[in-house]
């Protein structure tokens, strides 16, 4: 109702309704300054968050290859698979097939996820391991990159002389030894303290400090050699994860892994 007043000339009620509610450019700024302010205090925990996220995935990881590698070993007269060392060409009896040229089997196939319920590709890599760089720099034209983050352990083959002059090779584990001829399984029972023995360990994959905590050469293969100077990765909170000889799995520091007494299977 207008009480029979007209409108003065040239009001408009809609504009001065939006002018009574609009923001001035101090209120704006203000604004602004408190969501940027929520924003910084909100994406330290966003990014905290996703890492305890892909931790726990890279356990789980683990936990199911410790699962497949117990199926395997059991299926397999208490004996580990093979190194999956560039060094020794495609074994049929390898952990992990992880070369990239097709002319091997793909890593899907590979002996200790077989019999899971799942053989993602995704089982052997770490959601937090995102830098391929220096893995691609390194590697060779015949078997390409290992493009996954863990290892098996596995330590150098020996030779003893017995009584009678004769020569031996002695396997030291963990893993079974069939590449260049020769025929040296390893067994789980040879394993002294499986609890505190790494058998599958997370690699350094980069160059970054918060993932190589050494400076050391990157994971490129599959065998781990802890006497040979290969380091655990840094990228959970300064451990990596690690699944031990009886199966369970805890993340450890690097210096953990440098101790041998924590990897050789007869210490």
């Amino acid at each position: 109702m207008t009480n029979g007043r007209k409108p003065e000339a040239g009001f408009n009620a809609n504009a001065s309704f939006r002018q009574a509610f609009a923001f001035t450019l101090m209120e704006l700024l203000v604004v602004i300054s408190i969501i940027a302010i929520l924003a910084s205090l909100l994406l330290p925990v966003l990014s905290a968050a996703k890492k305890r996220a892909g931790q726990a995935q890279c356990i789980n990881n683990l936990k199911q290859l410790g699962l497949g590698m117990q199926m395997y070993i059991d299926d397999n007269r208490d004996t580990f698979p093979g190194m999956a060392s560039q060094h020794s060409g495609f074994q049929a009896s390898d952990w992990i097939y992880w070369r990239t040229n097709t002319a091997y089997p793909q890593v899907d196939k590979s002996p200790i996820v077989s019999t899971l319920s799942s053989s993602d590709p995704k089982l052997f890599h770490c959601p937090l391991d995102t830098d391929n760089s220096a893995r691609m720099a390194q590697a060779d034209a015949v078997n390409g990159p290992y493009l996954y983050s863990y290892s098996l352990t596995s330590y150098e083959t020996t030779t003893t002389v017995d009584a009678n002059g004769n020569s031996h090779d002695i396997n030291p584990g963990m893993s079974s030894n069939f590449a260049n001829g020769e025929n040296l399984p390893f067994t789980l029972a040879a394993v002294r303290n499986p609890d505190t023995k790494i058998m599958l360990a997370e690699e350094v994959a980069s160059n970054d400090n918060s993932d190589n905590p050494t400076g050391a050469a990157v994971i490129n293969d599959g065998r781990w050699e802890p006497a040979n100077g290969d380091p655990l990765t840094s990228r959970h909170g300064r451990k990596g994860d690690v699944t031990f000889a009886d199966f369970h799995v805890e993340p450890e520091t690097y210096e953990f892994g440098d101790n041998i007494t924590n990897s050789e299977p007869d210490l």
